[in-house]
């Protein structure tokens, strides 16, 4: 009796509830929701969808650049946003993933930097029309992919030597030598310098060895490169450090046949080198670092001139290195201050010593000129007096020549018998002198022979 009535009431509750207010709007929104979706489906079944980062991939696998040898080496944009239209029920399948962004190469088959437009498509049998790609163009560059063969040196800007030792850099050795990079042929025309490099500090003094991996590539102009898109090899390099011991000497050089009496440290502060100093260094021979001079030769009195000027080449033993670099010295009289007079001497001012034995010697010449160089002031004063021409015949081949003309020396006589600077000569005489002499052989005295037959015995 009871559920009857319930059931009978059943029409009553939904009458009721259709009767209140808000049921009344939620019922008329849903209807309305309902009622668009039956319409849109039917009357619009086209839509527009767009997709965000969608990956560009630049594979030109089977294009006439790949045939000719060129691959992508670069391009401009990575992703694309594309707005899509189709049928509604399809492409709301669609998801990124489905989407493939891919560059339209066309007939390129020559190397350089190209625009090429951007298209996209889908790896699912789903249809679409593209309505916008952003962006719709991308720069590539294509090149021919080589491998080439470069030397490589040495580069440890770290390394320090001890005191009284130098880096011997041209000798640094790299093992290997040389390393293969691979790349596109533009980008290895670019490497101008390979440098195996090493940060490691520390100080030396004899050969070292180094061990890296690292290798940096420098242009013509000594710019660091950029190493994408070249394929180096992780290679272990010992680069080999020898290093030289070094000192820096002072040059001289040696003034000869100078008469006694002659101021040489007034003479030699007004011949001045080119270099007063030199830098060697051995790797081998360690002698020359209690030196403290290095010799360059030697310069004759009688060849110093107003105008004097003498180059000394720099020859060194093999196991020495010149550091500074120059190959020749140039020794040069400062004349400021200096003249030149010509003075005659006679016969009373040659003296001839060492005469062979047996020999007479008679002077043939007996007047000369002898021209004079020295300090101003005191050429002034000089008296024929002063100068004394020695001709002197100890290796005076007299076998050769009996009225020879051997050369002679010439010396200037102090002023007084001072030993003190004051009183040296600042005077000498240049060039080349020659005294006749005449040598004849001296008679020999002969005992006459006695006649035995004559003495008897009483």
């Amino acid at each position: 009796m009871n559920t009857t009535r319930k059931i009978h009431d059943v029409p009553g509750f939904f009458s009721k509830l259709f009767s209140t207010k808000p049921f009344s709007i939620v019922f008329s929104v849903m209807s309305a929701i309902l009622i668009w979706f039956a319409v849109s489906v039917t009357a619009y079944k086209t839509t527009h969808v767009t997709f965000y980062n969608i990956p560009v991939s630049y594979d030109i696998s089977g294009t006439l650049a790949e045939a000719n040898g060129l691959s992508a080496v670069s391009c401009n944009v990575e992703k694309i946003n594309v707005e899509i239209e189709g049928n509604r029920s399809q492409i709301g399948r669609l998801t990124q993933e489905d989407l493939t962004a891919y560059l339209q190469i066309g007939n390129i088959s020559t190397t350089g930097e190209f625009n090429f437009e951007i298209a996209v498509r889908s790896d699912t049998n789903i249809a679409f029309n593209t309505n916008k790609i952003t962006p719709s163009y991308a720069t590539v560059k294509l090149d021919k992919i080589e491998t080439r063969t470069f030397d490589v040196s040495a580069s440890f800007p770290n390394i320090k030597v001890t005191s009284g030792h130098v880096l011997n850099k041209d000798d640094v050795t790299c093992d290997p030598p040389v390393i293969e990079i691979t790349g596109p042929s533009a980008q290895l025309a670019e490497i101008a310098r390979v440098d195996v490099f090493s940060d490691k500090a520390v100080e030396i003094d004899s050969l070292y060895s180094l061990y890296t991996n690292e290798v940096r590539l420098y242009t013509e102009e000594g710019a660091l490169m950029d190493t994408d898109h070249l394929e180096i090899p992780s290679t272990d390099f010992q680069i080999n450090i020898p290093v030289l011991t070094q000192k820096e000497l002072t040059l001289t050089y040696d003034i000869r046949n100078a008469f006694n009496g002659f101021d040489l440290n007034w003479l030699r502060e007004r011949l001045h080198l080119s270099e007063e100093s030199i830098t060697l260094a051995s790797q081998t021979n360690t002698d020359f670092t209690d030196w403290d001079n290095y010799n360059i030769g030697f310069v004759t009195l009688d060849a110093v001139s107003l105008e004097f000027s003498k180059e000394f080449n720099i020859d060194l033993k093999e196991e020495f290195i010149n550091q500074s670099g120059f190959q020749q010295v140039t020794l040069a009289l400062d004349s400021d201050g200096l003249a030149s007079r010509e003075v005659w001497v006679t016969s009373d001012n040659i003296s001839v010593i060492n005469v062979p034995k047996g020999y007479d010697c008679q002077l043939i010449t007996r007047k000369m000129p002898i021209n004079i160089i020295g300090d101003a002031e005191e050429l002034e004063t000089l008296s024929t007096q002063d100068i004394m021409v020695t001709v002197d015949l100890m290796n005076y081949n007299v076998q050769q020549n009996l009225t020879g003309s051997p050369d002679a020396s010439i010396s200037i006589s102090p002023k007084n018998d001072d030993t003190s600077d004051d009183a040296l000569v600042r005077m000498w005489a240049v060039g080349t002198y020659r005294v006749s002499v005449n040598l004849t052989e001296q008679a020999v005295e002969t005992v006459p022979e006695t006649d035995s037959s004559i003495m008897e015995t009483e």
